[in-house]
């Protein structure tokens, strides 16, 4: 296996790279310093458990199964019919998203897919899922990640 200096991957990166590929980026740097407070690099699988899902671009950021690891934002096993801004005590939530309150219906599901800041001002997600199958199918996914 090939190893880049630090430099190298940085120069390689950051190069051209749009608002997506820069969350990508923060997403894939906070999942390495993670791991190096001392993870072995074989302790995780080469894709996230739901890469191959309608639900891919949502692994970036989020873990999927029921008591996944921690990543740079909330696990969403079981988030239809959860409480918005459920684990407050370890995730910085917007206020507008705390104050909302109530459960992720598949509407609100689907209106924050389209446009989280829209939705919830302040939010810090940066993926907007623009086609409506998409969301569709992403939301159906998200259905069956229960027990």
């Amino acid at each position: 296996m090939r190893r880049h200096t630090h430099q190298t991957q940085v120069k390689l990166t950051i190069a051209g790279m749009g608002r997506t590929g820069r969350a990508l980026l923060a997403a894939t740097a906070m999942l390495a310093a993670s791991t190096a407070v001392g993870d072995s690099a074989a302790d995780y699988p080469d894709q996230p458990w739901g890469y191959d899902t309608p639900a891919a671009q949502c692994v970036v950021c989020h873990s999927l199964e029921k008591g996944g690891p921690f990543r740079v934002a909330p696990n969403l096993w079981h988030i239809v019919g959860a409480e918005k801004a459920r684990d407050r005590d370890w995730y910085a939530y917007s206020p507008s998203l705390i104050e909302m309150g109530g459960t992720w219906t598949e509407e609100d599901l689907d209106r924050f897919l389209a446009d989280a800041s829209a939705f919830a001002p302040g939010s810090t997600k940066s993926i907007r899922v623009n086609d409506p199958e998409q969301r569709r199918q992403i939301i159906d996914f998200l259905k069956t990640l229960q027990d």
